[in-house]
């Protein structure tokens, strides 16, 4: 029998999970990460990051009357507190003798949305985005961008002109678990986020050979992580830059706050959200429950959460996805469009999608095509298991499929289908995991 009522973060509540009783699921199969020690005081905490930056030159002993200053900071997808370090930070380069008119603020939105005027004010705050120069860059405008060589790697560097022809540069992000990166974060803000379509399709495919586990990629090193060196090779065909990063939590909890040489902030950081975001290890589950939280209801990313937690599954499993969905998140990365029309397959679509998916993938990664490692991924998660999506909202705008993922609004659906997908011998009594946080926790491969 159950030992306790297990839920889920649900927005800005909770979820009740109504797992079959007969199951015995408790606590002990829930896989939480470490959320303790956040700081109660963020502004203090970011002023003692930027007075001793790891190292690195304080940020006003770099820049100066004259100097170009372009600030990169990452998409609204992520919850960083952008808002609140700017005006710390801005304060520092205007003290240090930057013009207002010699600041740029970028948002590294890569293949993601645009960022209009509105969603730039929330992202930055009403001051910054009236009076600075803020710019999302346009993916596919290659006039928009800079072209500073080729890699020995063979990727073209294309870089938007402003953060490209920039004195210094200024990246505010955070550190996260990442599929291909280890961890993202770092010079991602412009490789891709600030890069041409052509430089971020060459990018992500780094890593993602024929014949490559992939699933090791995730939460490794960088020095032994193919799209971390090349994004690092990458770099170095650009001027200085200067971090300022975070370990995060939810939404306002945030762990610490470090500043200085991009390598060196990115691997601090990388190791200690090692330490609180890594399940530990244990046998692989018939059934793994992933919900998105604290992801803002972005479908792409909610997969990308359940791809976090592939190596917690045995073959052949099935894995279960809690989606919370913000209305205005929901085809943040997805075009609603392109969602309705693998609705519209059915479960005709699905079956042909789980043959298909492996075909077009070595089709364009043959071509070098930008949209291979997002197939990559979809045959990592769908082609060995079974995918079933808990997300009333989504269901609601395209009905009970997305290709193989069936799509359920009522969790009594949801835990019958789960029931019927495992092997007859697994039915009563499967092993059974659960990640509640699945935002921020991960499980690596063996």
């Amino acid at each position: 029998m159950a030992t306790g009522t297990i839920e889920a973060p649900w927005g800005g509540g909770t979820l009740r999970l109504d797992l079959p009783r007969a199951w015995g699921v408790g606590p002990g199969d829930v896989v939480e990460p470490d959320l303790r020690g956040a700081t109660s005081d963020y502004p203090v905490a970011l002023d003692e990051a930027l007075d001793a930056p790891a190292d690195s030159p304080r940020l006003e002993e770099v820049v100066g009357p004259g100097s170009r200053v372009a600030i990169v900071v990452d998409d609204p997808s992520r919850w960083t507190p952008v808002r609140e370090a700017l005006p710390i930070v801005l304060a520092r380069l205007h003290g240090a003798g930057v013009a207002v008119g010699d600041v740029t603020i970028s948002v590294g939105v890569g293949r993601h949305h645009a960022v209009d005027d509105e969603a730039m004010r929330r992202r930055l705050g009403d001051g910054p985005a009236e009076t600075y120069r803020c710019f999302s860059p346009p993916v596919d405008d290659l006039s928009a961008y800079a072209d500073l060589g080729t890699t020995s790697r063979g990727i073209p560097v294309r870089v938007f002109r402003p953060v490209a022809e920039a004195d210094v540069r200024v990246l505010i992000g955070s550190v996260l678990p990442h599929l291909q990166a280890g961890f993202g974060g770092g010079y991602k803000l412009i490789f891709p986020g600030a890069s041409h379509r052509t430089t971020l399709g060459a990018l992500h495919r780094q890593g993602l050979a024929r014949d490559s586990d992939a699933g090791r990629l995730l939460g490794g090193s960088a020095a032994e992580n193919p799209m971390r060196q090349a994004v690092g090779e990458a770099a170095g065909f650009l001027g200085p830059c200067f971090s300022i990063s975070h370990l995060i939590g939810a939404p306002g909890m945030i762990f610490r706050a470090c500043a200085g040489r991009p390598e060196s902030v990115q691997d601090a950081l990388a190791e200690e959200a090692g330490r609180r975001f890594q399940a530990p290890p244990a046998p692989p589950a018939d059934v793994v429950v992933v919900g998105n939280d604290p992801w803002p209801g972005d479908p792409m990313q909610s997969f990308k959460a359940l791809l976090h937690h592939r190596a917690a599954s045995v073959p052949g499993g099935v894995t279960v996805g809690l989606f919370w969905t913000d209305p205005g998140e929901i085809d943040r990365s997805m075009p609603r469009s392109a969602m309705r029309l693998i609705a519209g397959s059915g479960a005709p679509g699905g079956w042909a999608i789980r043959r298909l998916v492996p075909m077009a993938e070595r089709i364009l990664m043959a071509r070098e095509s930008s949209a291979a490692f997002m197939l990559r991924w979809a045959r990592e998660l769908v082609v060995d298991r079974t995918v079933m999506v808990y997300a009333p909202p989504l269901h609601e705008r395209i009905g009970g499929r997305l290709g193989p993922v069936r799509i359920f609004a009522d969790q009594d659906s949801l835990w019958k289908a789960v029931r019927r997908a495992l092997p007859r011998d697994r039915r009563d009594a499967p092993r059974v995991r659960i990640f509640p946080r699945g935002g921020l926790t991960y499980v690596p491969r063996a």
